[in-house]
């Protein structure tokens, strides 16, 4: 006697699994990890299942303009360079809450560091254009 045959069902069935429903599976994992590069059928998303994601916003221009500010200092200048610190930057221990203390002047010197900048956690004309490039 020869060697034993196997016999499938079907020419393009493998494991047990048709090649249609293979595919069907491949094309799931494609859009459940996020297309991967492929193509997905975009009909497949119904509005109960998608999220809209808003951009944040950028911070409110200061009414006082942008003035020198540094440890100590008050006011709506120091709101503004705090969201920044905090939105812009990710700096969650920065309040916004108009008073320049430590977590402000902590974030103000990151900054300053990232831009290449003199390190002094004094915000001036340089240390606001650094701040603006995170907003």
């Amino acid at each position: 006697m020869g060697p034993a045959v196997t016999v499938r069902p079907y020419p393009d069935d493998l494991g047990g699994i048709h090649m249609k429903h293979k595919l069907a599976l491949l094309g799931a994992a494609a859009v459940l990890l996020g297309g991967l590069g492929a193509a997905a059928p975009a009909a497949t998303a119904t509005p109960e299942h998608t999220a809209t994601v808003a951009a944040p916003a950028k911070c409110p221009e200061p009414t006082s303009g942008h003035p020198e500010i540094s440890m100590g200092d008050t006011g709506t200048a120091v709101k503004h360079a705090q969201c920044i610190l905090r939105n812009g930057l990710g700096l969650s221990a920065v309040e916004v809450d108009g008073i320049f203390g430590t977590n402000t002047e902590k974030g103000v010197k990151l900054a300053q560091k990232k831009c290449e900048i003199t390190v002094d956690g004094i915000v001036g004309p340089k240390t606001w254009a650094c701040l603006h490039k995170f907003n």
